[in-house]
């Protein structure tokens, strides 16, 4: 490995240490804030466990070296994220009824299953506009992660030489950036005065591992 490699994984295992933060503080905020109080609040709440899940699940697994593993967990984060959203704001409550409805033993069919990602967005763009606006941004970016998902060519490339870690860091930027809209969904699930103000507080605490602000 030559030296700008050997600098440029350094700087990605200091990143990471900024990463593991952030989950820190993510992970606290949904103690905080988790309530189970309607069905809506309680599946939503679920959603965002498990996308705080795949989140720390891919900052492990990039500390591993295992960054193909991660990269794939780049979707499931993402669409797990705006599913999150999408049933605290967008879903209609004929939806949630039929999601809970119970699984007969031994069947592997689902309930229900939601709106296509993009009409999920559609959905929670009158409530929450710059959200719908950031994740459609990020949609754009997560179209080649189905390469990874479903055995593309860019997994075979990856697996063959490797991804760069200066590219590692800015999927991470963008990573965070996602689980900074994961604590919005937390916070307005909640509906706790005294979480009012979370999002802002964390940009600003962890503003060097989120992606640069457009000029």
């Amino acid at each position: 490995m030559e030296q700008g490699e050997l600098a440029g994984f350094a700087r990605l295992g200091q990143f990471l240490d900024g990463c593991a933060a952030l989950d820190r503080d993510v992970g606290q905020l949904l103690l905080q804030g988790w309530t189970t109080s309607s069905p809506r609040h309680l599946i939503t709440m679920a959603f965002c466990k498990a996308a705080l899940e795949h989140a720390v699940s891919q900052r492990v697994l990039m500390g591993l070296g295992q960054h193909g593993t991660a990269l794939a967990l780049i979707r499931l984060h993402f669409e797990t994220t705006i599913r999150a959203a999408w049933v605290q704001l967008g879903a209609k409550d004929d939806w949630l009824q039929a999601f809970l409805e119970p699984v007969p033993a031994g069947s592997f069919k689902e309930p229900t299953m939601g709106p296509s990602i993009p009409s999920m967005l559609d959905a929670i763009k009158p409530v929450a506009p710059d959200f719908a606006l950031e994740g459609s941004r990020l949609y754009e970016t997560m179209k080649v992660m189905h390469s990874f998902v479903h055995g593309g060519a860019h997994l075979v490339v990856h697996a063959l030489r490797g991804y760069p870690p200066d590219k590692l860091v800015d999927v991470l930027r963008n990573r965070n950036l996602l689980c900074l809209m994961l604590c919005n969904v937390i916070v307005v699930t909640a509906g706790k005065h005294e979480l009012q103000g979370t999002v802002g507080r964390f940009s600003r605490a962890h503003a060097n591992v989120m992606p640069p602000i457009p000029a």
